[in-house]
């Protein structure tokens, strides 16, 4: 099952939690993205 979060990250400054998503996003199964346009663009490959 791939999941979506969609949303603005850049507000967290965090740098393990900008980690976390680059690395999440290099996989298949979670994706952070800023819109919907780019979640449907993201699994539908």
């Amino acid at each position: 099952m791939q999941s979506t979060i969609v949303g603005d990250f850049r507000k967290y400054q965090s740098k393990s939690f900008q980690e976390f998503i680059f690395e999440s996003n290099k996989g298949k199964q979670v994706a952070f993205v800023n819109s919907i346009v780019e979640a449907v663009n993201k699994f539908s490959d």
